[in-house]
């Protein structure tokens, strides 16, 4: 049986994911993945990360409940006056539920 869940797509700079990995724990989740951003484009032009000297971005991918996530956004909304960052919110159905 599928059950509904928010999923949270949080891309930040390498310096971020600690304090975001701490916000997921205390707004509830119960775990997340943390991926390695290797090249892109934004707002200010492509880039491509080459490892030299070079911190990178990260994306954050954490799914939970609708209350972990509002936690979550209402945190992230303040971070990102200071801190540049983007989330995505996305609706998801899952298997095994209790892990989520």
């Amino acid at each position: 049986m599928l059950v509904p869940r928010k999923k949270l797509e949080i891309f930040v700079e390498a310096h971020a994911v600690s304090p975001v990995e701490g916000m997921l724990a205390q707004a509830g989740f119960k775990g997340w993945s943390v991926l390695a951003g290797a090249e892109g484009a934004g707002a200010h032009g492509a880039w491509r990360h080459t490892g030299v000297d070079e911190r990178g971005l990260y994306l954050v991918v954490a799914i939970g409940s609708d209350e972990a996530s509002e936690a979550a956004l209402a945190w992230l909304s303040d971070y990102f006056k200071s801190y540049p960052g983007i989330v995505a919110v996305s609706d998801v159905a899952v298997m095994r539920a209790e892990r989520f």
